[in-house]
């Protein structure tokens, strides 16, 4: 089945103006509201990436020259860990876990990546509060998928990104000293700028030429990721950081996250639904494939966190993204596909 041009899409990676409508003046910004400068001994500091965050963090909190042991969730993304090996050396081990009850024996001399996957959970407050009391060890609380609650975090560090949730390519971390960085513009950045224009261009006039372009100029910029060097975040990136309503932002999302929940709960109840709040509506089928093959031909990009992973979990989860460019009327054509490749499926 070809695509159909004429129609929008939903999903994918945001284009040069999709930002830009929610930047305000600056006695309106609210980056410090979510990212305060200081949390308990701990200091904001702005990276290019997650990896790039988490590096510094790793370079902070592991000073002696053997390789450190890093605990991640067995879904995490192998990619990601892979640029993490490469930005230290390749002075580090990985130790996956599928449940955290697997970490009550975890060493102290180890240190444990803690994942909040597509939500804050307010459980994992006391379980690493107890964790760090029994075990010892030292725990980075991942928030890239929760990216807002990073300010709740009750580890040693914690980290985020914001290139997936506003197409800011800053990362904040939260750690104890000032990690020596040159300034470096990563041909990353220029390659993800010339991204979303194509991007842009493509929607205001679309064609598959200007379509393979941007995709090609995406997979370009994730590609030049690879570096050894630990990028800051650019000063325009900052500065348009400190310009974003994120307070706006947020309510959007969550009542899409809402709208699609109550969606699916009424009309696909066999679809188990994911917790989540304003990051991705998350859904698990086992006909996730066939799901993806479809929404794909009708120009809605759902994505899958991570493929990489080789978790068993990976597998059957789809993510649909309900950021700030979508209003109803696009969530409307979300329900309206997957109706009808679940009528399809359900099919004699």
């Amino acid at each position: 089945m070809s695509k159909d041009y004429s129609l929008p899409t939903v999903g994918g990676m945001f284009g040069a103006s999709d930002h830009d409508r929610f930047l305000v003046d600056s006695a309106e910004a609210s980056f410090d509201d979510f990212f305060p400068i200081t949390i308990r001994q701990t200091t904001r500091h702005l990276y290019e990436t997650g990896v790039d965050a988490l590096a510094a963090i790793l370079k902070d909190c592991h000073r002696t020259p053997e390789p450190l042991t890093l605990w991640t969730a067995d879904n995490f993304c192998r990619e990601s860990l892979d640029r993490l090996s490469l930005k230290l050396n390749g002075r580090i081990h990985f130790r996956f876990y599928q449940r955290v009850e697997e970490l009550v024996e975890i060493p102290p001399t180890d240190v444990l990546l803690y994942l909040h996957f597509n939500r804050y959970n307010s459980a994992s407050f006391d379980f690493i509060r107890h964790l760090k009391q029994t075990t010892g060890v030292t725990v980075i609380e991942d928030f890239v998928q929760a990216p807002l609650d990073i300010s709740r975090f009750c580890g040693d560090y914690a980290l985020n990104s914001l290139r997936k949730f506003s197409s800011l390519d800053i990362a904040v971390a939260y750690h104890r000293s000032t990690i020596a960085i040159p300034p470096l513009t990563t041909n990353y950045r220029l390659l993800r700028k010339a991204a979303e224009r194509a991007r842009s261009e493509f929607l205001q006039n679309p064609s598959e030429e200007r379509e393979q372009l941007f995709l090609q100029l995406g997979q370009e910029s994730d590609e030049a990721l690879c570096v050894p060097e630990i990028a800051p975040a650019h000063p325009d990136e900052i500065a348009r950081g400190t310009s974003f309503d994120f307070h706006s932002v947020l309510q959007c999302r969550k009542a899409n996250h809402q709208f699609l929940a109550q969606r699916f709960q009424n009309e696909f109840p066999e679809i188990e639904i994911l917790p989540g709040e304003y990051m991705y509506f998350m859904i698990t089928t086992n006909d996730r494939d066939r799901y993806r093959k479809h929404l794909f031909t009708k120009r809605i990009f759902p994505v899958i966190h991570w493929a990489d992973s080789q978790s068993e979990v990976s597998k059957s989860i789809l993510s649909f993204h309900i950021d700030q460019r979508y209003s109803a009327k696009e969530l409307e054509r979300v329900i309206d596909e997957v109706t009808e490749i679940h009528s399809t499926l359900a099919a004699p």
